[in-house]
């Protein structure tokens, strides 16, 4: 027991603390040179000739300025849906990830003793310091693939936007066109009104028979009817919207209905002048595709990432120990890489191979699935727009004037009630139809200016 004290303080006293640091000091130093020793190899991004990337920086969410009550609705809603929440969170994960990933290896620093005990010394203690180093550019490919998820991240952000674009635009036009069914049936509900109240008086002065009267009633009754169905109706698309809005129903009552669209509100300004947006292919400037192009680059990186994974990584350790018994300092330090002998990662480049071309064969669906939607909206488009044009050029006009002459010869007793109603019956179905074809048109509209993205994810 004495023995062993008299060593512990000998220890002490030939191991003093300003020793330690100088010595660690030495250690750190030797850990850096070996740094210098691996040169570009060890941290150094993979070469412009082995990774030719260029990642585009991807536009920020865009700032709708409310020119009209649907605009201001959108704008809302993106300011706090919670798709949009999630999306953006997303583009923070992956940012999060991609920093994370190009992160260099800790070093380990800690406490070495070697023949402790041995012939009742205290053998030789001291600290060590180790360090992994990262080879074969793999921090920068791993940057690279970050980035490029980062952008993948970004464009299904901006898909999310335009899906709520879409909703909102959609549910809000199948209002309008709900509001504006109700307000044609209470106007034809009056007139019809107006109508058993004239028979009524003629009944009474014998002018007409009962059937008129009755038909009268039954036509104001069937109008009274189908005015609840357009109510409720009504009230089922402003609950809908307000749900998508996240507001109270009350809320919706209060929005100003917009004039229906035009098809100039589909021209996008250049400087030819104005510029159809169903001329060429703009669909394939949606996020679908440019998520699906920053995947594919993505994966071509970790393609090349894989293939460098046979490369190993180097190790490196520096260790500087005080021997009590001859009060020398004992400075020992190692390098060392595995071997690529058993394993040479080929299952791992084999898989990173098939993902690309799983990848690559997205693409092209999507580009695919894309021109079909494209195509069946710009057709529902034109069609709607077409049907509008015949109704509100022709028809409708026909319609109307057919009704006034009905109405002034039926008030001139040249016709009966009941041609009367066949002509209002007439100029009734012609404005539902414009009223209808109306809100085709713009459903349609807004499906192209959301680039026909599917309302789901």
């Amino acid at each position: 027991m004495m023995k062993f004290t008299e060593v512990r303080r000998s220890s002490r006293r030939a191991w003093g603390i300003p020793r330690i640091r100088r010595e660690l000091l030495v250690g750190l130093i030797l850990i850096a040179s070996g740094q210098q020793a691996l040169g570009q190899t060890a941290d150094s991004p993979a070469s412009p000739s082995d990774v030719q990337v260029t990642i585009p920086e991807s536009p920020p969410l865009p700032v709708i300025q409310a020119s009209s009550e649907l605009e201001r609705m959108v704008a809302f809603a993106i300011s706090q849906h919670p798709e949009l929440a999630g999306a953006a969170a997303d583009v923070s994960r992956e940012v999060g990830l991609r920093i994370q990933s190009t992160r260099k290896p800790n070093p380990w620093v800690g406490y070495a003793g070697t023949e402790i005990g041995n012939e009742g010394r205290a053998g030789q203690q001291g600290v060590y310091v180790s360090q992994e180093w990262i080879t074969a550019g793999k921090r920068g490919l791993a940057d690279y693939i970050g980035g490029w998820r980062t952008r993948a991240a970004e464009e299904r952000r901006e898909l999310a936007r335009l899906r709520v674009s879409r909703r909102v635009g959609t549910q809000y036009w199948m209002m309008v066109a709900a509001r504006r069914r109700v307000e044609l049936l209470t106007e034809l509900e009056a007139l019809l009104q107006d109508a058993v109240r004239v028979n009524q008086s003629l009944e009474e002065a014998a002018e007409v028979d009962r059937g008129t009267v009755l038909q009268a009633q039954l036509e104001k009754g069937q109008v009274v009817a189908s005015k609840r169905q357009a109510e409720a109706d009504l009230r089922a698309r402003s609950a809908a919207l307000a749900a998508t809005l996240g507001v109270d129903v009350p809320f919706i009552a209060g929005i100003a209905s917009d004039p229906w669209p035009e098809p100039r509100t589909l021209m996008s300004s250049s400087d030819s002048g104005s510029l159809d947006l169903m001329v060429g292919e703009p669909y394939l400037a949606s996020p679908e595709l440019t998520e699906a192009h920053a995947l594919i680059e993505a994966a071509r990186c970790e393609l090349r990432l894989a293939e460098t994974q046979i490369i190993s990584n180097v190790d490196s350790y520096a260790s500087v120990q005080q021997d009590t018994s001859t009060n020398d300092t004992i400075v020992s330090m190692q390098i060392g890489m595995a071997l690529p002998v058993h394993d040479r990662k080929t299952g791992l480049v084999r898989a990173a191979r098939a993902e690309l071309t799983k990848l690559e064969s997205e693409f092209a669906r999507r580009e695919r699935d894309l021109a079909g939607r494209w195509a069946a909206a710009t057709g529902e488009y034109q069609s709607a727009w077409e049907l509008v044009r015949a109704i509100e050029e022709e028809l409708l006009t026909t319609a109307q004037q057919r009704y006034e002459l009905a109405r002034r010869a039926q008030q001139q007793g040249e016709i009966n009630y009941l041609e009367l109603l066949l002509a209002q019956r007439s100029f009734l179905a012609v404005r539902e139809a414009a009223l209808e074809a109306r809100q085709q048109a713009a459903i349609a509209a807004v499906q192209l200016e959301a680039l026909v993205v599917q309302d789901s994810p």
